[in-house]
């Protein structure tokens, strides 16, 4: 059934529909939340409203189209999940890192001048920094330790120099251990 949907999507992609052009986009999103109570035919249901939503709401000046939409549809679908996916309802705010598993790569800053809708943006900082400390836990404690001490987490934010200092190696070691550690975060 789902690669009959796929070939489906795929053959929308030609047209100028806004609706249309954009379902590979609610696909990829809803493929994330796969394993959360909800098969991905109903999340990509779910998804296909937001992105229903966010083609009504959109105008010219919000930025690029697909951005926008790509709120929305995020939007609609952890609200599916927060609502539908379980037994018991859990407030969208309270979903913890066990529920998302998104990879560092797709973690995207292009957005600017877009709002999301608002009462999803502190759970979408919560969000972030539960992805971060979820990926955190796949790396060796000394990796972890350079991780946060080259980017300020839960620290001062530190330069190369002053990490091999303290630790008392190389500054291509931690240069090495930093490009392992996020290799490692991407997979």
């Amino acid at each position: 059934m789902n690669q009959t949907i796929f070939k489906e999507i795929g053959n929308m992609q030609n047209s100028n529909d806004p609706i249309k052009s954009n379902m590979r986009l609610v696909v990829s999103i809803a493929k994330k939340y796969v394993g959360l109570g909800l098969s991905l035919d109903d999340l990509i249901q779910e998804g296909s409203i937001g992105l229903i939503q966010a083609a009504q709401k959109y105008k010219e000046n919000k930025g690029k189209f697909s951005s926008y939409a790509y709120l929305w549809i995020k939007a609609t679908i952890t609200r599916a999940v927060s609502n539908k996916g379980r037994t018991v309802r859990v407030p969208c705010n309270q979903i913890t890192n066990t529920d998302v598993h998104v990879k560092v790569g797709e973690l995207d800053a292009s957005y600017q001048g877009v709002e999301a809708p608002a009462i999803y943006s502190k759970f979408e900082e919560k969000a972030q920094i539960n992805k971060v400390a979820f990926l955190l836990t796949k790396l060796k404690p000394k990796q972890a330790n350079i991780i946060k001490k080259k980017f300020g987490i839960n620290c001062v934010e530190m330069d190369t120099k002053e990490i091999a200092d303290e630790l008392g190696i190389s500054v291509q070691a931690v240069n090495k251990t930093v490009r392992k550690a996020i290799q490692i975060m991407k997979k």
